[in-house]
This record gives C-alpha cells, sequence and structure tokens, in this order.
C-alpha cells in the first residue's frame, strides 16, 4: 500500500510539472553527452516553427544544425564551465533559425543531472524559452544608447505634469558634460540638473519653459550653467507634446560657449566693423543708369544663379530676374536715392531654374551729368533669403492661433480696422461688409466634464470643418478661447446668415470622441453689417456681442441677425 501510495505521489508531481512547463510555454531538451541521444519536447519545435515530426530523427546534430553558428563558441564554452563544476548551470543566449528563416533569440538553461562513475557529464537536461522580442529591444536600446553617446551634448526627455512637478526620464550620457551629473542623478532629483544653472538665468530659463507649456511652441533657450565653478554657455532645443498629466519634450542641449564668446566678441566691435561688413563677404556691383552698363562681382553671378560666361550683366537683364510683384519697390527706391543718394531695397528675384530668393540691394549714388539724369550707383547685393522667409514665418505666426492654425484676434481687428475704417468708407460709400460672431455653448462644462485635451480637439475639429466651407477671400480667426469670428469682405447680411446657418448645422454634426463615446458642440452666431452709423469698429464690436448674448438668453444654437435700428439697415433679401 505504502508503494502504491508514493507512485500515485510521482504520478501527481509528473503531472504538475508537465501543467507548470506547459503555463510557462518553454521548450525543453535532453541531452545524453556520452551517446548524443536527445529528447526535445514539442514546444521546443514550435519556439523555430516546426513540429517535432518535422525535424526528426532528432539527435545533437539537430541542435547544431539550427543553432547560429557564432553563437557556438560560446554555448560550447559556458557547457564545458558547467560540466567542469566551475558554474552550477549552463546559461546561454543564442540565436536559433526558424522555419522562415529569421533567427530566433533564445535563453538556453540546463544543468547536469547525472554523471558517469568517472565524474564525466552523463545526462544533461534544460530549457529554451523564446526571447525574440526582449533581445530585439534590448538591442535597439543599446544601439540608442550608443548614437546617444556619440552625439555631442546631451539628448533627453524632460516632464512637467500639470501641478508643475518637473523630472528627466531619460538623459543621455553627454549630461555629465552639460550638467556635470550623471543619467541617474538627474532622474532621480532635478534639482540636481536645475542647481547648476547660473543663478542670473534661473528666473529666463523656468519662463522659458512654461512658455513653451503653455503655447506647445519649440522650446529654445541659451543660458549658463557652473560646473566645479566654471561658467560655460549652453543652448538647448525641444519639442513639447501634451501627455495625459502633463507636457513632455524631447529635446537635445549643447556646449555653445565658444560660440558664445564669439558672438559677445562680435557683439562689442560690431559698431567698428559695421562699415567693413557692409562689403565684406557680399557681391559688388556698378550701375550706370544712363547707358545701361552693369558690373557684377563674381558673388552675384552665384546669387542669381548665372553662369558667368554665358551671362553678360545689364540694367535690363537684372530688371527681367526681378519679381515682376517687386519691380515697382526697386524702380522707387531708385527714385528715392536720386534725392538722398542712398539706393536701400530688398526684394526677390527669379533664378534661370524658377527658384525666387530674396536679396538686399545697398548702394551709394553719383550723378554723373550736371542734370542728374546720368547715375552711377556703386553698393553691394546679399542673398537674404532665409532671414527674410524667417522674418515672414515670424509675422506669420504673430497672426496664426497656435492651436486651430487659423487667424488669430490681433490679425482679425487689424483687418476690419483697415477694412472698414471710417476714412475707407467716406472715400467710397459702396463698401459692404459682413461678420459672423460666434461661440460654443456651455464650453466650460466640456473642459470641465471631459478635460482640457478633449476641449482643445473640440476647437481643433471646430476650425477645421468651418474653414473648409469658406471661400478663399473670407478671414476665419479665433478671438479667444471658444470665440470666433468670419469676416465676409463685399457680402451682404443676408449672406451672412446664410452662412451663420450652414455654420450652425455644421458645428452641430461635428462628432467629438472622448473616452466614454463621441459628444457634440452647438454655437450660438450673431450675424451683423457694417453700417455708417457705427463710429469705429468697437461699436460695431458691441453690436455683435449685443446680438450673442441676445442668442444666449434666447436658448442658444441658433443664428441672432443684428439689424442697425438707427440707420435702418434694409436688406431686400431678408
Amino acid at each position: 500500500m505504502e508503494d502504491k501510495g508514493n507512485v500515485n505521489e510521482l504520478t501527481v508531481e509528473i503531472k504538475r510539472l508537465r501543467q507548470i512547463i506547459e503555463g510557462t510555454n518553454i521548450g525543453t531538451w535532453e541531452w545524453n553527452v556520452q551517446t548524443g541521444e536527445t529528447r526535445f519536447n514539442e514546444r521546443w519545435a514550435q519556439i523555430l516553427g516546426y513540429t517535432l515530426d518535422e525535424i526528426s530523427p532528432i539527435n545533437i546534430d539537430t541542435w547544431l544544425n539550427l543553432a547560429h553558428p557564432d553563437d557556438l563558441a560560446e554555448s560550447e564554452r559556458l557547457l564545458n564551465e558547467h560540466f567542469k563544476g566551475r558554474s552550477p548551470f549552463y546559461h546561454c543566449e543564442a540565436r536559433m533559425k526558424h522555419k522562415d528563416g529569421r533567427w530566433v533569440w533564445v535563453r538556453d538553461h540546463g544543468r547536469v543531472v547525472t554523471r558517469n562513475q568517472d565524474g564525466s557529464p552523463e545526462w544533461i537536461v534544460g530549457s529554451h524559452m523564446d526571447i525574440t522580442q526582449e533581445k530585439t529591444e534590448q538591442i535597439a536600446a543599446e544601439r540608442l544608447n550608443k548614437i546617444a553617446s556619440s552625439v555631442p551634448g546631451l539628448i533627453y526627455e524632460f516632464e512637467m505634469d500639470d501641478e508643475g512637478k518637473m523630472s528627466f526620464p531619460y538623459a543621455s550620457p553627454g549630461i555629465m558634460g552639460i550638467y556635470g551629473v550623471t543619467p541617474n542623478e538627474a532622474k532621480e532629483c532635478v534639482d540636481n540638473v536645475f542647481s547648476k544653472v547660473h543663478r542670473a538665468d534661473v528666473a529666463f530659463l523656468n519662463q522659458t519653459i512654461l512658455h513653451s507649456a503653455k503655447t506647445l511652441e519649440p522650446w529654445n533657450a541659451e543660458y549658463r550653467v557652473i560646473i566645479n565653478g566654471h561658467t560655460r554657455w549652453v543652448t538647448g532645443f525641444a519639442r513639447p507634446e501634451r501627455v495625459e498629466n502633463g507636457i513632455r519634450w524631447y529635446g537635445l542641449i549643447v556646449d555653445s560657449t565658444e560660440s558664445k564668446k564669439v558672438s559677445l566678441q562680435l557683439e562689442e566691435s560690431q559698431q567698428r566693423l559695421e562699415q567693413a561688413q557692409t562689403l565684406a563677404h557680399l557681391g559688388h556691383w556698378e550701375a550706370n543708369s544712363g547707358t545701361g552698363e552693369l558690373y557684377w562681382s563674381p558673388q552675384i553671378f552665384e546669387i542669381f544663379g548665372f553662369e558667368p560666361d554665358k551671362f553678360a550683366p545689364s540694367t535690363k537683364a537684372f530688371y527681367d530676374a526681378v519679381h515682376p510683384d517687386d519691380r515697382g519697390i526697386v524702380n522707387a527706391s531708385e527714385e528715392q536715392a536720386k534725392l538722398t543718394g542712398i539706393h536701400d531695397v530688398e526684394h526677390r528675384i527669379i533664378r534661370p531654374d524658377g527658384s525666387i530668393r530674396w536679396v538686399h540691394e545697398y548702394a551709394h549714388v553719383t550723378p554723373q551729368d550736371d542734370d542728374d539724369t546720368n547715375l552711377i550707383l556703386i553698393g553691394t547685393v546679399q542673398d537674404v533669403t532665409e532671414k527674410k522667409e524667417l522674418e515672414l514665418k515670424l509675422i506669420e505666426q504673430s497672426n496664426t492661433d497656435a492651436l486651430t492654425q487659423i487667424f488669430n484676434r490681433r490679425y482679425a481687428m487689424a483687418f476690419m480696422q483697415k477694412q472698414f475704417s471710417p476714412a475707407r468708407r467716406r472715400s467710397n460709400d459702396n463698401i459692404e461688409g459682413t461678420v459672423i460672431s460666434f461661440d460654443i455653448d456651455h464650453f466650460k462644462h466640456v473642459n470641465d466634464t471631459y478635460g482640457h485635451a478633449v476641449g482643445d480637439k473640440a476647437l481643433m475639429l471646430l476650425a477645421r470643418n468651418v474653414e473648409d466651407i469658406l471661400r478663399q477671400d473670407d478671414i476665419f480667426a479665433r478671438m479667444g478661447g471658444e470665440e470666433f469670428m468670419i469676416i465676409l469682405s463685399s457680402s451682404k447680411l443676408s449672406d451672412g446668415l446664410n452662412l451663420a446657418e450652414r455654420v450652425r448645422k455644421l458645428v452641430e454634426s461635428i462628432e467629438i470622441p472622448t473616452r466614454s463615446g463621441f459628444i457634440h458642440i452647438t454655437v450660438t452666431l450673431a450675424v451683423a453689417s457694417y453700417s455708417k452709423s457705427d463710429l469705429s469698429i468697437e461699436d460695431f464690436y458691441i453690436r455683435l456681442d449685443d446680438g450673442l448674448y441676445k442668442g444666449k438668453r434666447a436658448g442658444r444654437n441658433r443664428v441672432v441677425p443684428v439689424i442697425d435700428e438707427l440707420n435702418e439697415f434694409n436688406d431686400k433679401s431678408l
């Protein structure tokens, strides 16, 4: 009876072990080191895309033929270490050939369970575990660290939650050269980093971070750090993104000490070098307005895209290269130069390949005749395309709402002021224009219930959808918060009312995704046309606001026409 009980316990134990093996999804193997006999379970073959029948008959060569040649030597070394008793287990990570031709990483683990009388290993048993995903991620991480280590400066990830708490989830080894701390020290406590910032630059740095967090504009700053008593300049750039509980930046900080020294030296000597810089490294030219003769230095041929041996400069050829829309300002500058003696103008040119470049011309004018009809202009020309494009981009950004990418309040008010100014209306009694002002109903409830991320999404979807139904000349602007405006030049009140109703229905149909499903929003719109009785834009804007309040009081989600009772505005189409 006792033997029978032992057998039952053994059977239960074997069953339990099999369940554990199946539950952990590992392949098992047994190998007789002396005879070469091997035994694999079905999972061992499945890891490589086979069944046991497909790789039968099985022996040690089965493993050797499927193993990566480059891993065999290390595997053999580790086996021998274990056979000699120098390690309690055999443990190796190696690649094996999958049925579809790719290499699979396995964690090979085993132990000698029987030895011969002379102590040599007999049976060794072990397991295979598929670690391909883990190994791929490990290799990718190692590769990323190598790249990050080779990049001059610090590559980092920086976070600030909605309560203002900051952290460095990741920092490359380059942080040691920038802040004098290790990646782990930065990760453990953000003060380890910020304590190295020059006291005079702390407020500025915090301001740039908060501004980027608020606007989601790229962060860029140049500031000083003090490491071991030495002051260094660093320059940082990062792109922010909103995450669930705050803002996350991905960026680069480099040591800019040397370039900053040069910059400071240039600033100190700028006044002394200003005249020399006007002519240095610029294209030089000389033109005769009477004869049309024109001399270009080699640099100007490069700026204008002409080959010196195939192009003969002349004032006519120059004007042909000037952008047609800019020829007027070039001529005006030359006429002004007859009075001031200075020709100073920025304009576009069209190169032979069709590309457009911005140039800055600066010249002194010298009369050659007593009647001043024959002028000699001697000056320089400089390609300022990058500077001008940045300038235009900054102007565009100053007129654009960062979230919705439509016009902002500043641009809309300036446009109305110019388009419908009293002086312009006095000169043209036929000026027509209609404005639609609207805002989202109960928008605070959307933010409070679903969060500001959903609120931002609602604003962006509204702007994108409404913009699609407007004309090219219509001005669409976000006036602030959830308030918007559409300016329709040369349009009657009836046109504005029709469009406002289209907008109302369109917005009502927009589906806004949230975690709990889609929601909808509505808008209340006021529509008014400019009137002679409007003494100012502010008066007109007050009438629009009154219309909006009227719509709110009437129940929202409606279009309200704003009639100028003083002028008895009449639109027969109403």
